[in-house]
């Protein structure tokens, strides 16, 4: 009797044995070809192959193994019917497809400025009912630009057009390739330019080349000018008119009842008054007696859509004739959102084999104070069923924790000395939030108390964002601990277990930035994301308490609320990156590196602040928490396990079977360090001249499910290289499979 795991292997084998047999011409039909592989070969190192790709009709079937999937199954029944579907039907060669390819090719090298391209594509057969197509392209001298000038027939349109010299990005500059593309975003970013000092009627198609090819001798003469000048004048705004709780779409008529003069701005309202005047004001940029600027138009229109009180927003303007001008009229039309949510999450935990459930209700109104403000109220809670293992655990029964948290956001910079503009350009907005929670276990009660205010905001390409936490405070108080649980953390070797678990006070402040390309259509290629901060605690509490003198506890700390307040010094560095070599593969590199230094009024980081590693976004063949400091290893009590350094470097290489489903393969290099010499974490204090040879390694396979709304990740990881292994055998990759390994199941990618 063959046991479940045998028939499981048995019937893969199976599979595997059916899917290489089996034919992927079975279903081409004679005199024809599966189209096998398509290659393009261009000798120009200034442009990519695979840019070429899209301009080639017909590509061979994405994944092999589905054509193979495919011919394993017919419409006889159902079974098979469904075999068919999982697979892909294979793609047949088709000679005109070719020829139409190679046009399409020329016409992009022409594009690019290759005018005196040849594209050539060979035919060959790869085996029976195969067939391999190569396109070869020879670039030759591409042309290049000799002169470019902007001429434009208008006295008003030259001061700007000196401007726009001095602003733009000088990529049509002499020597420059003569790229189609290249031209055509000129001619864009020009009109927008013009559109933005006035030229309401502007467009991109009044503007055009003239273009002098003639000279021989691969050079291009450059001229920008208008089809037609005779409509190319300046218009200035008349009138701003808010309509507030406008609604095109809704089942009741807008009927104005109030009209409020403020400012400059006639704001229309409804009966339902549901924004302020000055709030309105704030957001909006566009003002009576400016030139037109669709810069502007569309920066109103991201302020008060940004708005969680509004749910939409459209701008028009109308032509109006005044004197022997025609100015611009504004209407801004804005629709009232619903402000109250309601959301309820239900959670299982699992944390180190002890299973547990958490939820949490919250409460959000998007206008609590007719300004766009958002108040949310947070109500959360876990049970977590804990089984102890031994006596020394201390822990045999179960655990619950319950919080309140609430937070009051403004949709402005509330802090003085900041000019309206400033608050309008940086669309910024201002955040309080104070909450409380209990942890409740069988040997001990902890309470946890944060407040914070903080300020937030973009640039205005969106491409930089902010977090300036001008106040954050936290208090952990401890007010129970057992006896027994005492009497464990006042042994001499548990110095840091019970630093984790003493009150601490922190008052500090911090910064937060996020640079990235991912809003940029040019960069997909090459994505990456740039992570940093810093943070700061108890330094200001420190002056104060040197300025008067105050008494310090019999470690020589100060106290607050009875208790001695943390300072340290924190720094966060995080770079990743991303390659997309082909429409399938693509490579993925991050690193990361945190210091902070506990000093002034604390010998160590409070526990929460500490780095550690190991775990699903870190070296992925060691457990969470269950890597370092240094060479240190900790046989059960992770809070030794953390240190005052982190260094993490990463690399993937990802591969596309099918769109929704992506193979990784990984390797990952890291470890933490203490900066103090602490006496229980032997092995642990960073060090110059050995800290690479304590550089753990880690190696492993992934899949990626991709939902489009959300990745699903599975992780499998080996230790490769363990520093805590300080004999003669620190090389571990065929040590003890099962114990040198971890699994993890993950939501979005790691990094």
């Amino acid at each position: 009797m063959l046991r479940r795991k045998e028939i499981n292997k048995y019937l893969a084998f199976c599979i595997c044995c059916l899917l290489v047999a089996c034919s992927s011409t079975k279903y081409v039909p004679d005199g024809q070809f599966l189209l096998n592989k398509m290659e393009v070969e261009v000798d120009r190192k200034e442009i990519k192959a695979v840019d070429l790709n899209d301009y080639v009709k017909q590509k061979p079937n994405y994944a092999k193994f589905r054509v193979r999937l495919y011919s394993l199954g017919d419409t006889t029944n159902w079974f098979k019917r469904f075999i068919r579907k999982m697979g892909d039907a294979p793609v047949i060669y088709d000679p005109k497809s070719v020829d139409q390819s190679v046009k399409q090719l020329q016409i992009e090298m022409v594009n690019k400025g290759y005018l005196n391209a040849k594209v050539e594509a060979t035919r060959d057969t790869a085996g029976k009912k195969k067939m391999n197509v190569h396109y070869k392209i020879t670039g030759n001298d591409p042309y290049r630009i000799r002169n470019y000038t902007i001429d434009i027939p208008s006295e008003d349109a030259e001061k700007f057009i000196n401007i726009w010299n001095k602003r733009r990005q000088q990529k049509l500059k002499p020597e420059t390739v003569f790229d189609i593309s290249l031209l055509e975003e000129e001619r864009v970013n020009a009109s927008k330019f013009f559109r933005n000092v006035g030229y309401y009627t502007f467009s991109t198609d009044n503007l055009y080349y003239l273009a002098d090819t003639t000279l021989r001798t691969n050079q291009v003469d450059l001229t920008l000018t208008l089809r037609d000048s005779t409509d190319f004048r300046p218009y200035y705004i008349n009138k701003v008119t808010i309509l507030s709780g406008y609604d095109p779409l809704g089942d009741r008529r807008f009927r104005p009842v109030d009209t409020v003069t403020y400012r400059g701005l006639n704001i229309v309202y409804d009966k339902t008054h549901f924004i302020r005047p000055h709030v309105l004001f704030d957001n909006v940029t566009v003002q009576t007696g400016n030139r037109y600027s669709e810069r502007r138009s569309e920066q109103t229109y991201d302020l008060i859509n940004s708005l969680s009180a509004v749910s939409k927003t459209s701008i028009e303007y109308k032509e109006v004739p005044i004197n022997d001008t025609t100015a611009l009229d504004c209407n801004i039309y804005i629709t009232p959102a619903n402000i109250h949510g309601i959301q309820i999450g239900l959670d299982g935990t699992n944390n180190a084999g002890d299973l547990g459930i958490a939820a949490n209700i919250s409460y959000t109104h998007g206008n609590i104070f007719n300004g766009s403000e958002t108040l949310n109220i947070k109500l959360r809670g876990a049970y977590e069923f804990i089984s102890g293992t031994s006596e020394t655990d201390l822990v045999t029964h179960n655990y619950y924790e319950a919080g309140i948290g609430t937070s009051l956001l403004f949709p402005k910079i509330i802090f003085p000395f900041f000019s309206h503009k400033i608050k309008q350009r940086l669309k910024a907005n201002t955040q309080f939030g104070i909450g409380f929670d209990i942890q409740k276990r069988p040997e001990y009660t902890r309470d946890f108390f944060n407040a914070s205010w903080k300020y937030k905001w973009d640039n205005s390409r969106k491409n930089m964002s902010h977090t300036l936490n001008f106040l954050i405070i936290n208090f952990v108080a401890m007010p129970y601990k057992s006896a027994e649980f005492q009497q464990y953390l006042d042994q001499e070797d548990n110095y840091l277990t019970k630093a984790s678990y003493d009150n601490v006070f922190t008052a500090g402040n911090g910064y937060n930035g996020i640079y990235t390309n991912t809003n940029n259509a040019k960069y997909q290629e090459r994505l990456y994301t740039l992570r940093y901060g810093v943070e700061f605690s108890g330094n200001l509490l420190q002056g104060l308490f040197k300025l008067f003198d105050a008494n310090k506890n019999a470690d020589g700390q100060y106290q607050i609320l009875g208790n001695p307040f943390a300072q340290y010094a924190k720094f966060d560095f995080d770079f990743s990156q991303t390659y997309q070599l082909d429409e399938k593969n693509g490579i993925a590199i991050h690193s990361g590196l945190g210091v902070a230094y506990p000093y002034g009024n604390s010998t160590i980081l409070p526990f929460e602040k500490r780095y550690y590693a190991g775990g699903p976004n870190s070296v992925r063949g060691w457990n969470t928490r269950g890597l370092g400091p240094g060479t240190f290893n900790a046989a059960t009590d992770v809070s030794t396990q953390t240190g005052d350094i982190s260094l993490l470097l990463n690399a993937e290489f990802r591969h596309k079977f099918i769109p929704m489903l992506e193979f990784a393969t990984f390797i990952d290099a890291g470890n933490i360090w203490t900066i103090k010499n602490y006496d229980n974490q032997p092995g642990g204090l960073f060090r110059w001249d050995s800290f690479y040879k304590e550089m753990a390694l880690g190696v492993g396979i992934g899949l990626r499910l991709d939902l489009s709304f959300l990745i699903i990740r599975v992780d499998g990881g080996k230790k490769l290289y363990d520093p805590t292994q300080t004999g003669s055998k620190p090389w571990v990759l065929f040590e003890k499979f099962g114990g040198n390994s971890a699994l993890y199941f993950a939501i979005g990618y790691p990094f």
